[in-house]
């Protein structure tokens, strides 16, 4: 579980506040309310309860020579549970997830996916933290807090939507703003499929690298388990 708390010193506390909204619920608005019904549930959990998904993956990342470069660079990623190199069709998933009310009144969505490769399995730890100040921006960051990242969500039709603004990596006190060059732009589309299943699509641009790495699949809800107290 990822464990670090992100702590702007440049957004104001809002504890104090008598109505607290979960992330997507202020960032997205009334259109929260045309999301599929699976798709509302998944990003509406309440505080207090981590929920277990699971599912199938088709992990990809680019070939040629720049696929390569970017391999090497994913494997950095597995030394904080951030990306990691390896590919593989119908890979075994899971997503843990918990919203937690922080004491200055803002919330957090703690993820931690594991993908169970051949041999080897390897996490994708985040923290995303919503102020309401912000407006539609949540802040996800990475394991340990190395990167911040400003999400925007949006809703097309019944499916969630969403992509980066600005990054930066952070170091101590340091909070470094990266260039274009640098940046791994997300793109996550999620939907509802027929039978109830949740299908999610991910990739990952660079501008230099162009879409480097991604992954695709379906995954229901396994199980409800509360936090203790």
């Amino acid at each position: 579980m990822l464990a670090t708390e992100y702590d702007d010193p440049s957004v104001p506390a809002v504890a104090g506040s008598a109505i607290i909204s979960r992330p997507f619920e202020w960032a997205l608005g009334e259109s929260i309310h045309a999301l599929a019904p699976r798709v509302k549930e998944h990003v509406l959990q309440p505080p207090g309860t981590v929920v277990v998904y699971r599912g199938r993956m088709r992990v990809w990342r680019d070939g040629g020579r720049r696929g390569w470069f970017a391999g090497w660079l994913l494997r950095l990623g597995i030394f904080a549970n951030f990306m990691f190199p390896e590919t593989g069709e119908e890979v075994d998933f899971e997503m843990k997830h918990v919203v937690t009310k922080h004491d200055d009144g803002s919330l957090s969505m703690s993820w931690i996916r594991t993908f169970g490769f051949s041999g080897v399995k390897r996490q994708f730890h985040a923290m995303m933290h919503f102020y309401e100040q912000n407006g539609p921006i949540i802040n996800w960051r990475g394991c340990w807090g190395l990167l911040e990242v400003e999400l925007c969500p949006r809703v097309e039709g019944n499916e969630i939507i969403v992509t980066s603004a600005r990054e930066w990596l952070t170091l101590g006190l340091l909070r470094i703003p990266l260039p274009n060059w640098l940046k791994g732009r997300p793109l996550v589309r999620e939907w509802q499929e027929p039978d109830g299943a949740l299908h999610i699509r991910v990739e990952v641009h660079n501008a230099l690298l162009g879409h480097f790495f991604g992954y695709e699949g379906i995954y229901t809800r396994a199980e409800p388990v509360e936090v203790p107290k």
